[in-house]
């Protein structure tokens, strides 16, 4: 019978993970990485973001996003506080590395602030 053995552990610098995997030298291991299951609606303050649908909503109104506009709102929205290179951005959006010299990233940024301000405008306090 094979045993399954799940250690979960704060590990920072790897140091936990590289002492485990040396114990483990000569034994049959398998190392398997479980990401936490996405949260199915993101909130910041009156914006909302459903994954699921690939939907956002503004004060409960939706904005139209196309498909580099939203990954990178939805990148940004779900670790707030973190900054991102354009590069990052970029390969959030579309998957490829980033080709410098274009403004891509500031153009696709400047139309989802654009739509979220013309969205402001239409909600009647």
């Amino acid at each position: 019978m094979e045993e399954i053995i799940v250690i979960r552990a704060t590990d920072p610098d790897g140091s936990v993970f590289k002492a485990v995997m040396d114990a483990l030298q000569e034994k049959k291991a398998e190392v398997i990485d479980i990401a936490a299951p996405a949260p199915s609606v993101l909130f910041l303050g009156e914006l909302e973001i459903r994954p699921a649908y690939r939907q956002v909503l503004l004060a409960g109104k939706e904005i139209r996003l196309n498909h580099g506009e939203y990954a990178m709102l939805y990148c940004m929205a779900k670790t707030p506080g973190c900054v991102y290179t354009r590069e990052q951005l970029y390969a959030a959006a579309w998957d490829e590395i980033y080709p410098y010299g274009t403004n891509t990233v500031e153009n696709t940024i400047f139309r989802v602030f654009v739509k979220r301000k013309s969205s402001q405008n239409l909600i009647i306090p």
